[in-house]
């Protein structure tokens, strides 16, 4: 049974800060559930309101020896972090990896992964994030580096966004311009102002992406070796960052097939 405390605990995890200090996430949604669950993720404990039908995610609790907690939808609707609650959330254990780990991989190229990875730089939108981790998971990258003033990963809203891949792709919050120098990474920064993407040889082994507002910072701009513009054909003045990410991502997976 749900007790008022417990739902009060639950529902605090929507600040960052909270999470921080208890190293706890919520995850929210049949999906997401489900790939926490199968995941290298520890799942502390399972919500769902009466009404949901979830037969997967019952076969994986039983697995794992968890008992999913039914609620009202009432109580459902106070712990969720979304405008409309999904019936079912799980709260687990935030697990980082730090700046080594990803380097690491990247340098050996393992798991099919293209050498290279993704730095976010004070991005703000949840839903971009979320959807910049998919798209690294999807084409393989090393890993993504978020700055401190990055919105939250561990955000419900970034979670559910990423669609699971947030589980399966590590991840690391650190000062981007930090990490360049300690392992002297070749990085291009997007800019619009920067060298038309597909005209250059230049062969990254990071990449930046900026705020949606400010564009790469002034400091990491600097860090960088090279800048890197998505041509533009129409007169609208920006790409969104999710899918200007998306646009590099998938040109340096193509130059890796072809090599």
């Amino acid at each position: 049974m749900l007790t008022k405390n417990e739902r009060n605990s639950i529902k605090a995890l929507r600040h960052r800060e909270n999470r921080k200090l208890e190293k706890r996430m919520v995850v929210e949604g049949n999906k997401g559930v489900e790939e926490l669950l199968n995941s290298r993720f520890e799942t502390l404990q399972i919500y769902a309101t009466s009404s949901v039908e979830i037969p997967v995610i019952r076969v994986l609790a039983e697995e794992k020896g968890l008992v999913i907690i039914d609620v009202s939808s009432k109580d459902m609707q106070i712990m969720s972090s979304l405008k409309s609650a999904p019936g079912v959330l799980a709260v687990g254990v935030i697990k980082e990896s730090d700046a080594s780990t990803v380097v690491e991989k990247m340098r050996r190229k393992d798991n099919q992964c293209i050498g290279t990875i993704l730095i976010l730089d004070d991005l703000a939108d949840p839903g971009n994030v979320g959807t910049l981790i998919r798209t690294a998971d999807w084409f393989g990258l090393s890993g993504v580096i978020c700055s401190p003033k990055t919105v939250d990963v561990w955000n419900a809203k970034t979670i559910q966004s990423s669609m699971g891949s947030i589980f399966k792709i590590p991840i690391c919050i650190a000062e981007p311009v930090d990490v360049l120098k300690a392992f002297n990474l070749k990085t291009v920064s997007l800019d619009t102002n920067g060298e038309n993407l597909y005209n250059s040889d230049f062969s990254p082994e990071a990449f930046v992406v900026g705020s949606e507002s400010h564009g790469v910072s002034e400091d990491l701009a600097k860090a960088c070796n090279k800048s890197w513009a998505i041509p533009r054909r129409g007169i609208t003045e920006s790409l969104n960052a999710a899918i200007a990410g998306a646009i590099v991502t998938a040109e340096l997976a193509r130059r890796s097939s072809i090599k």
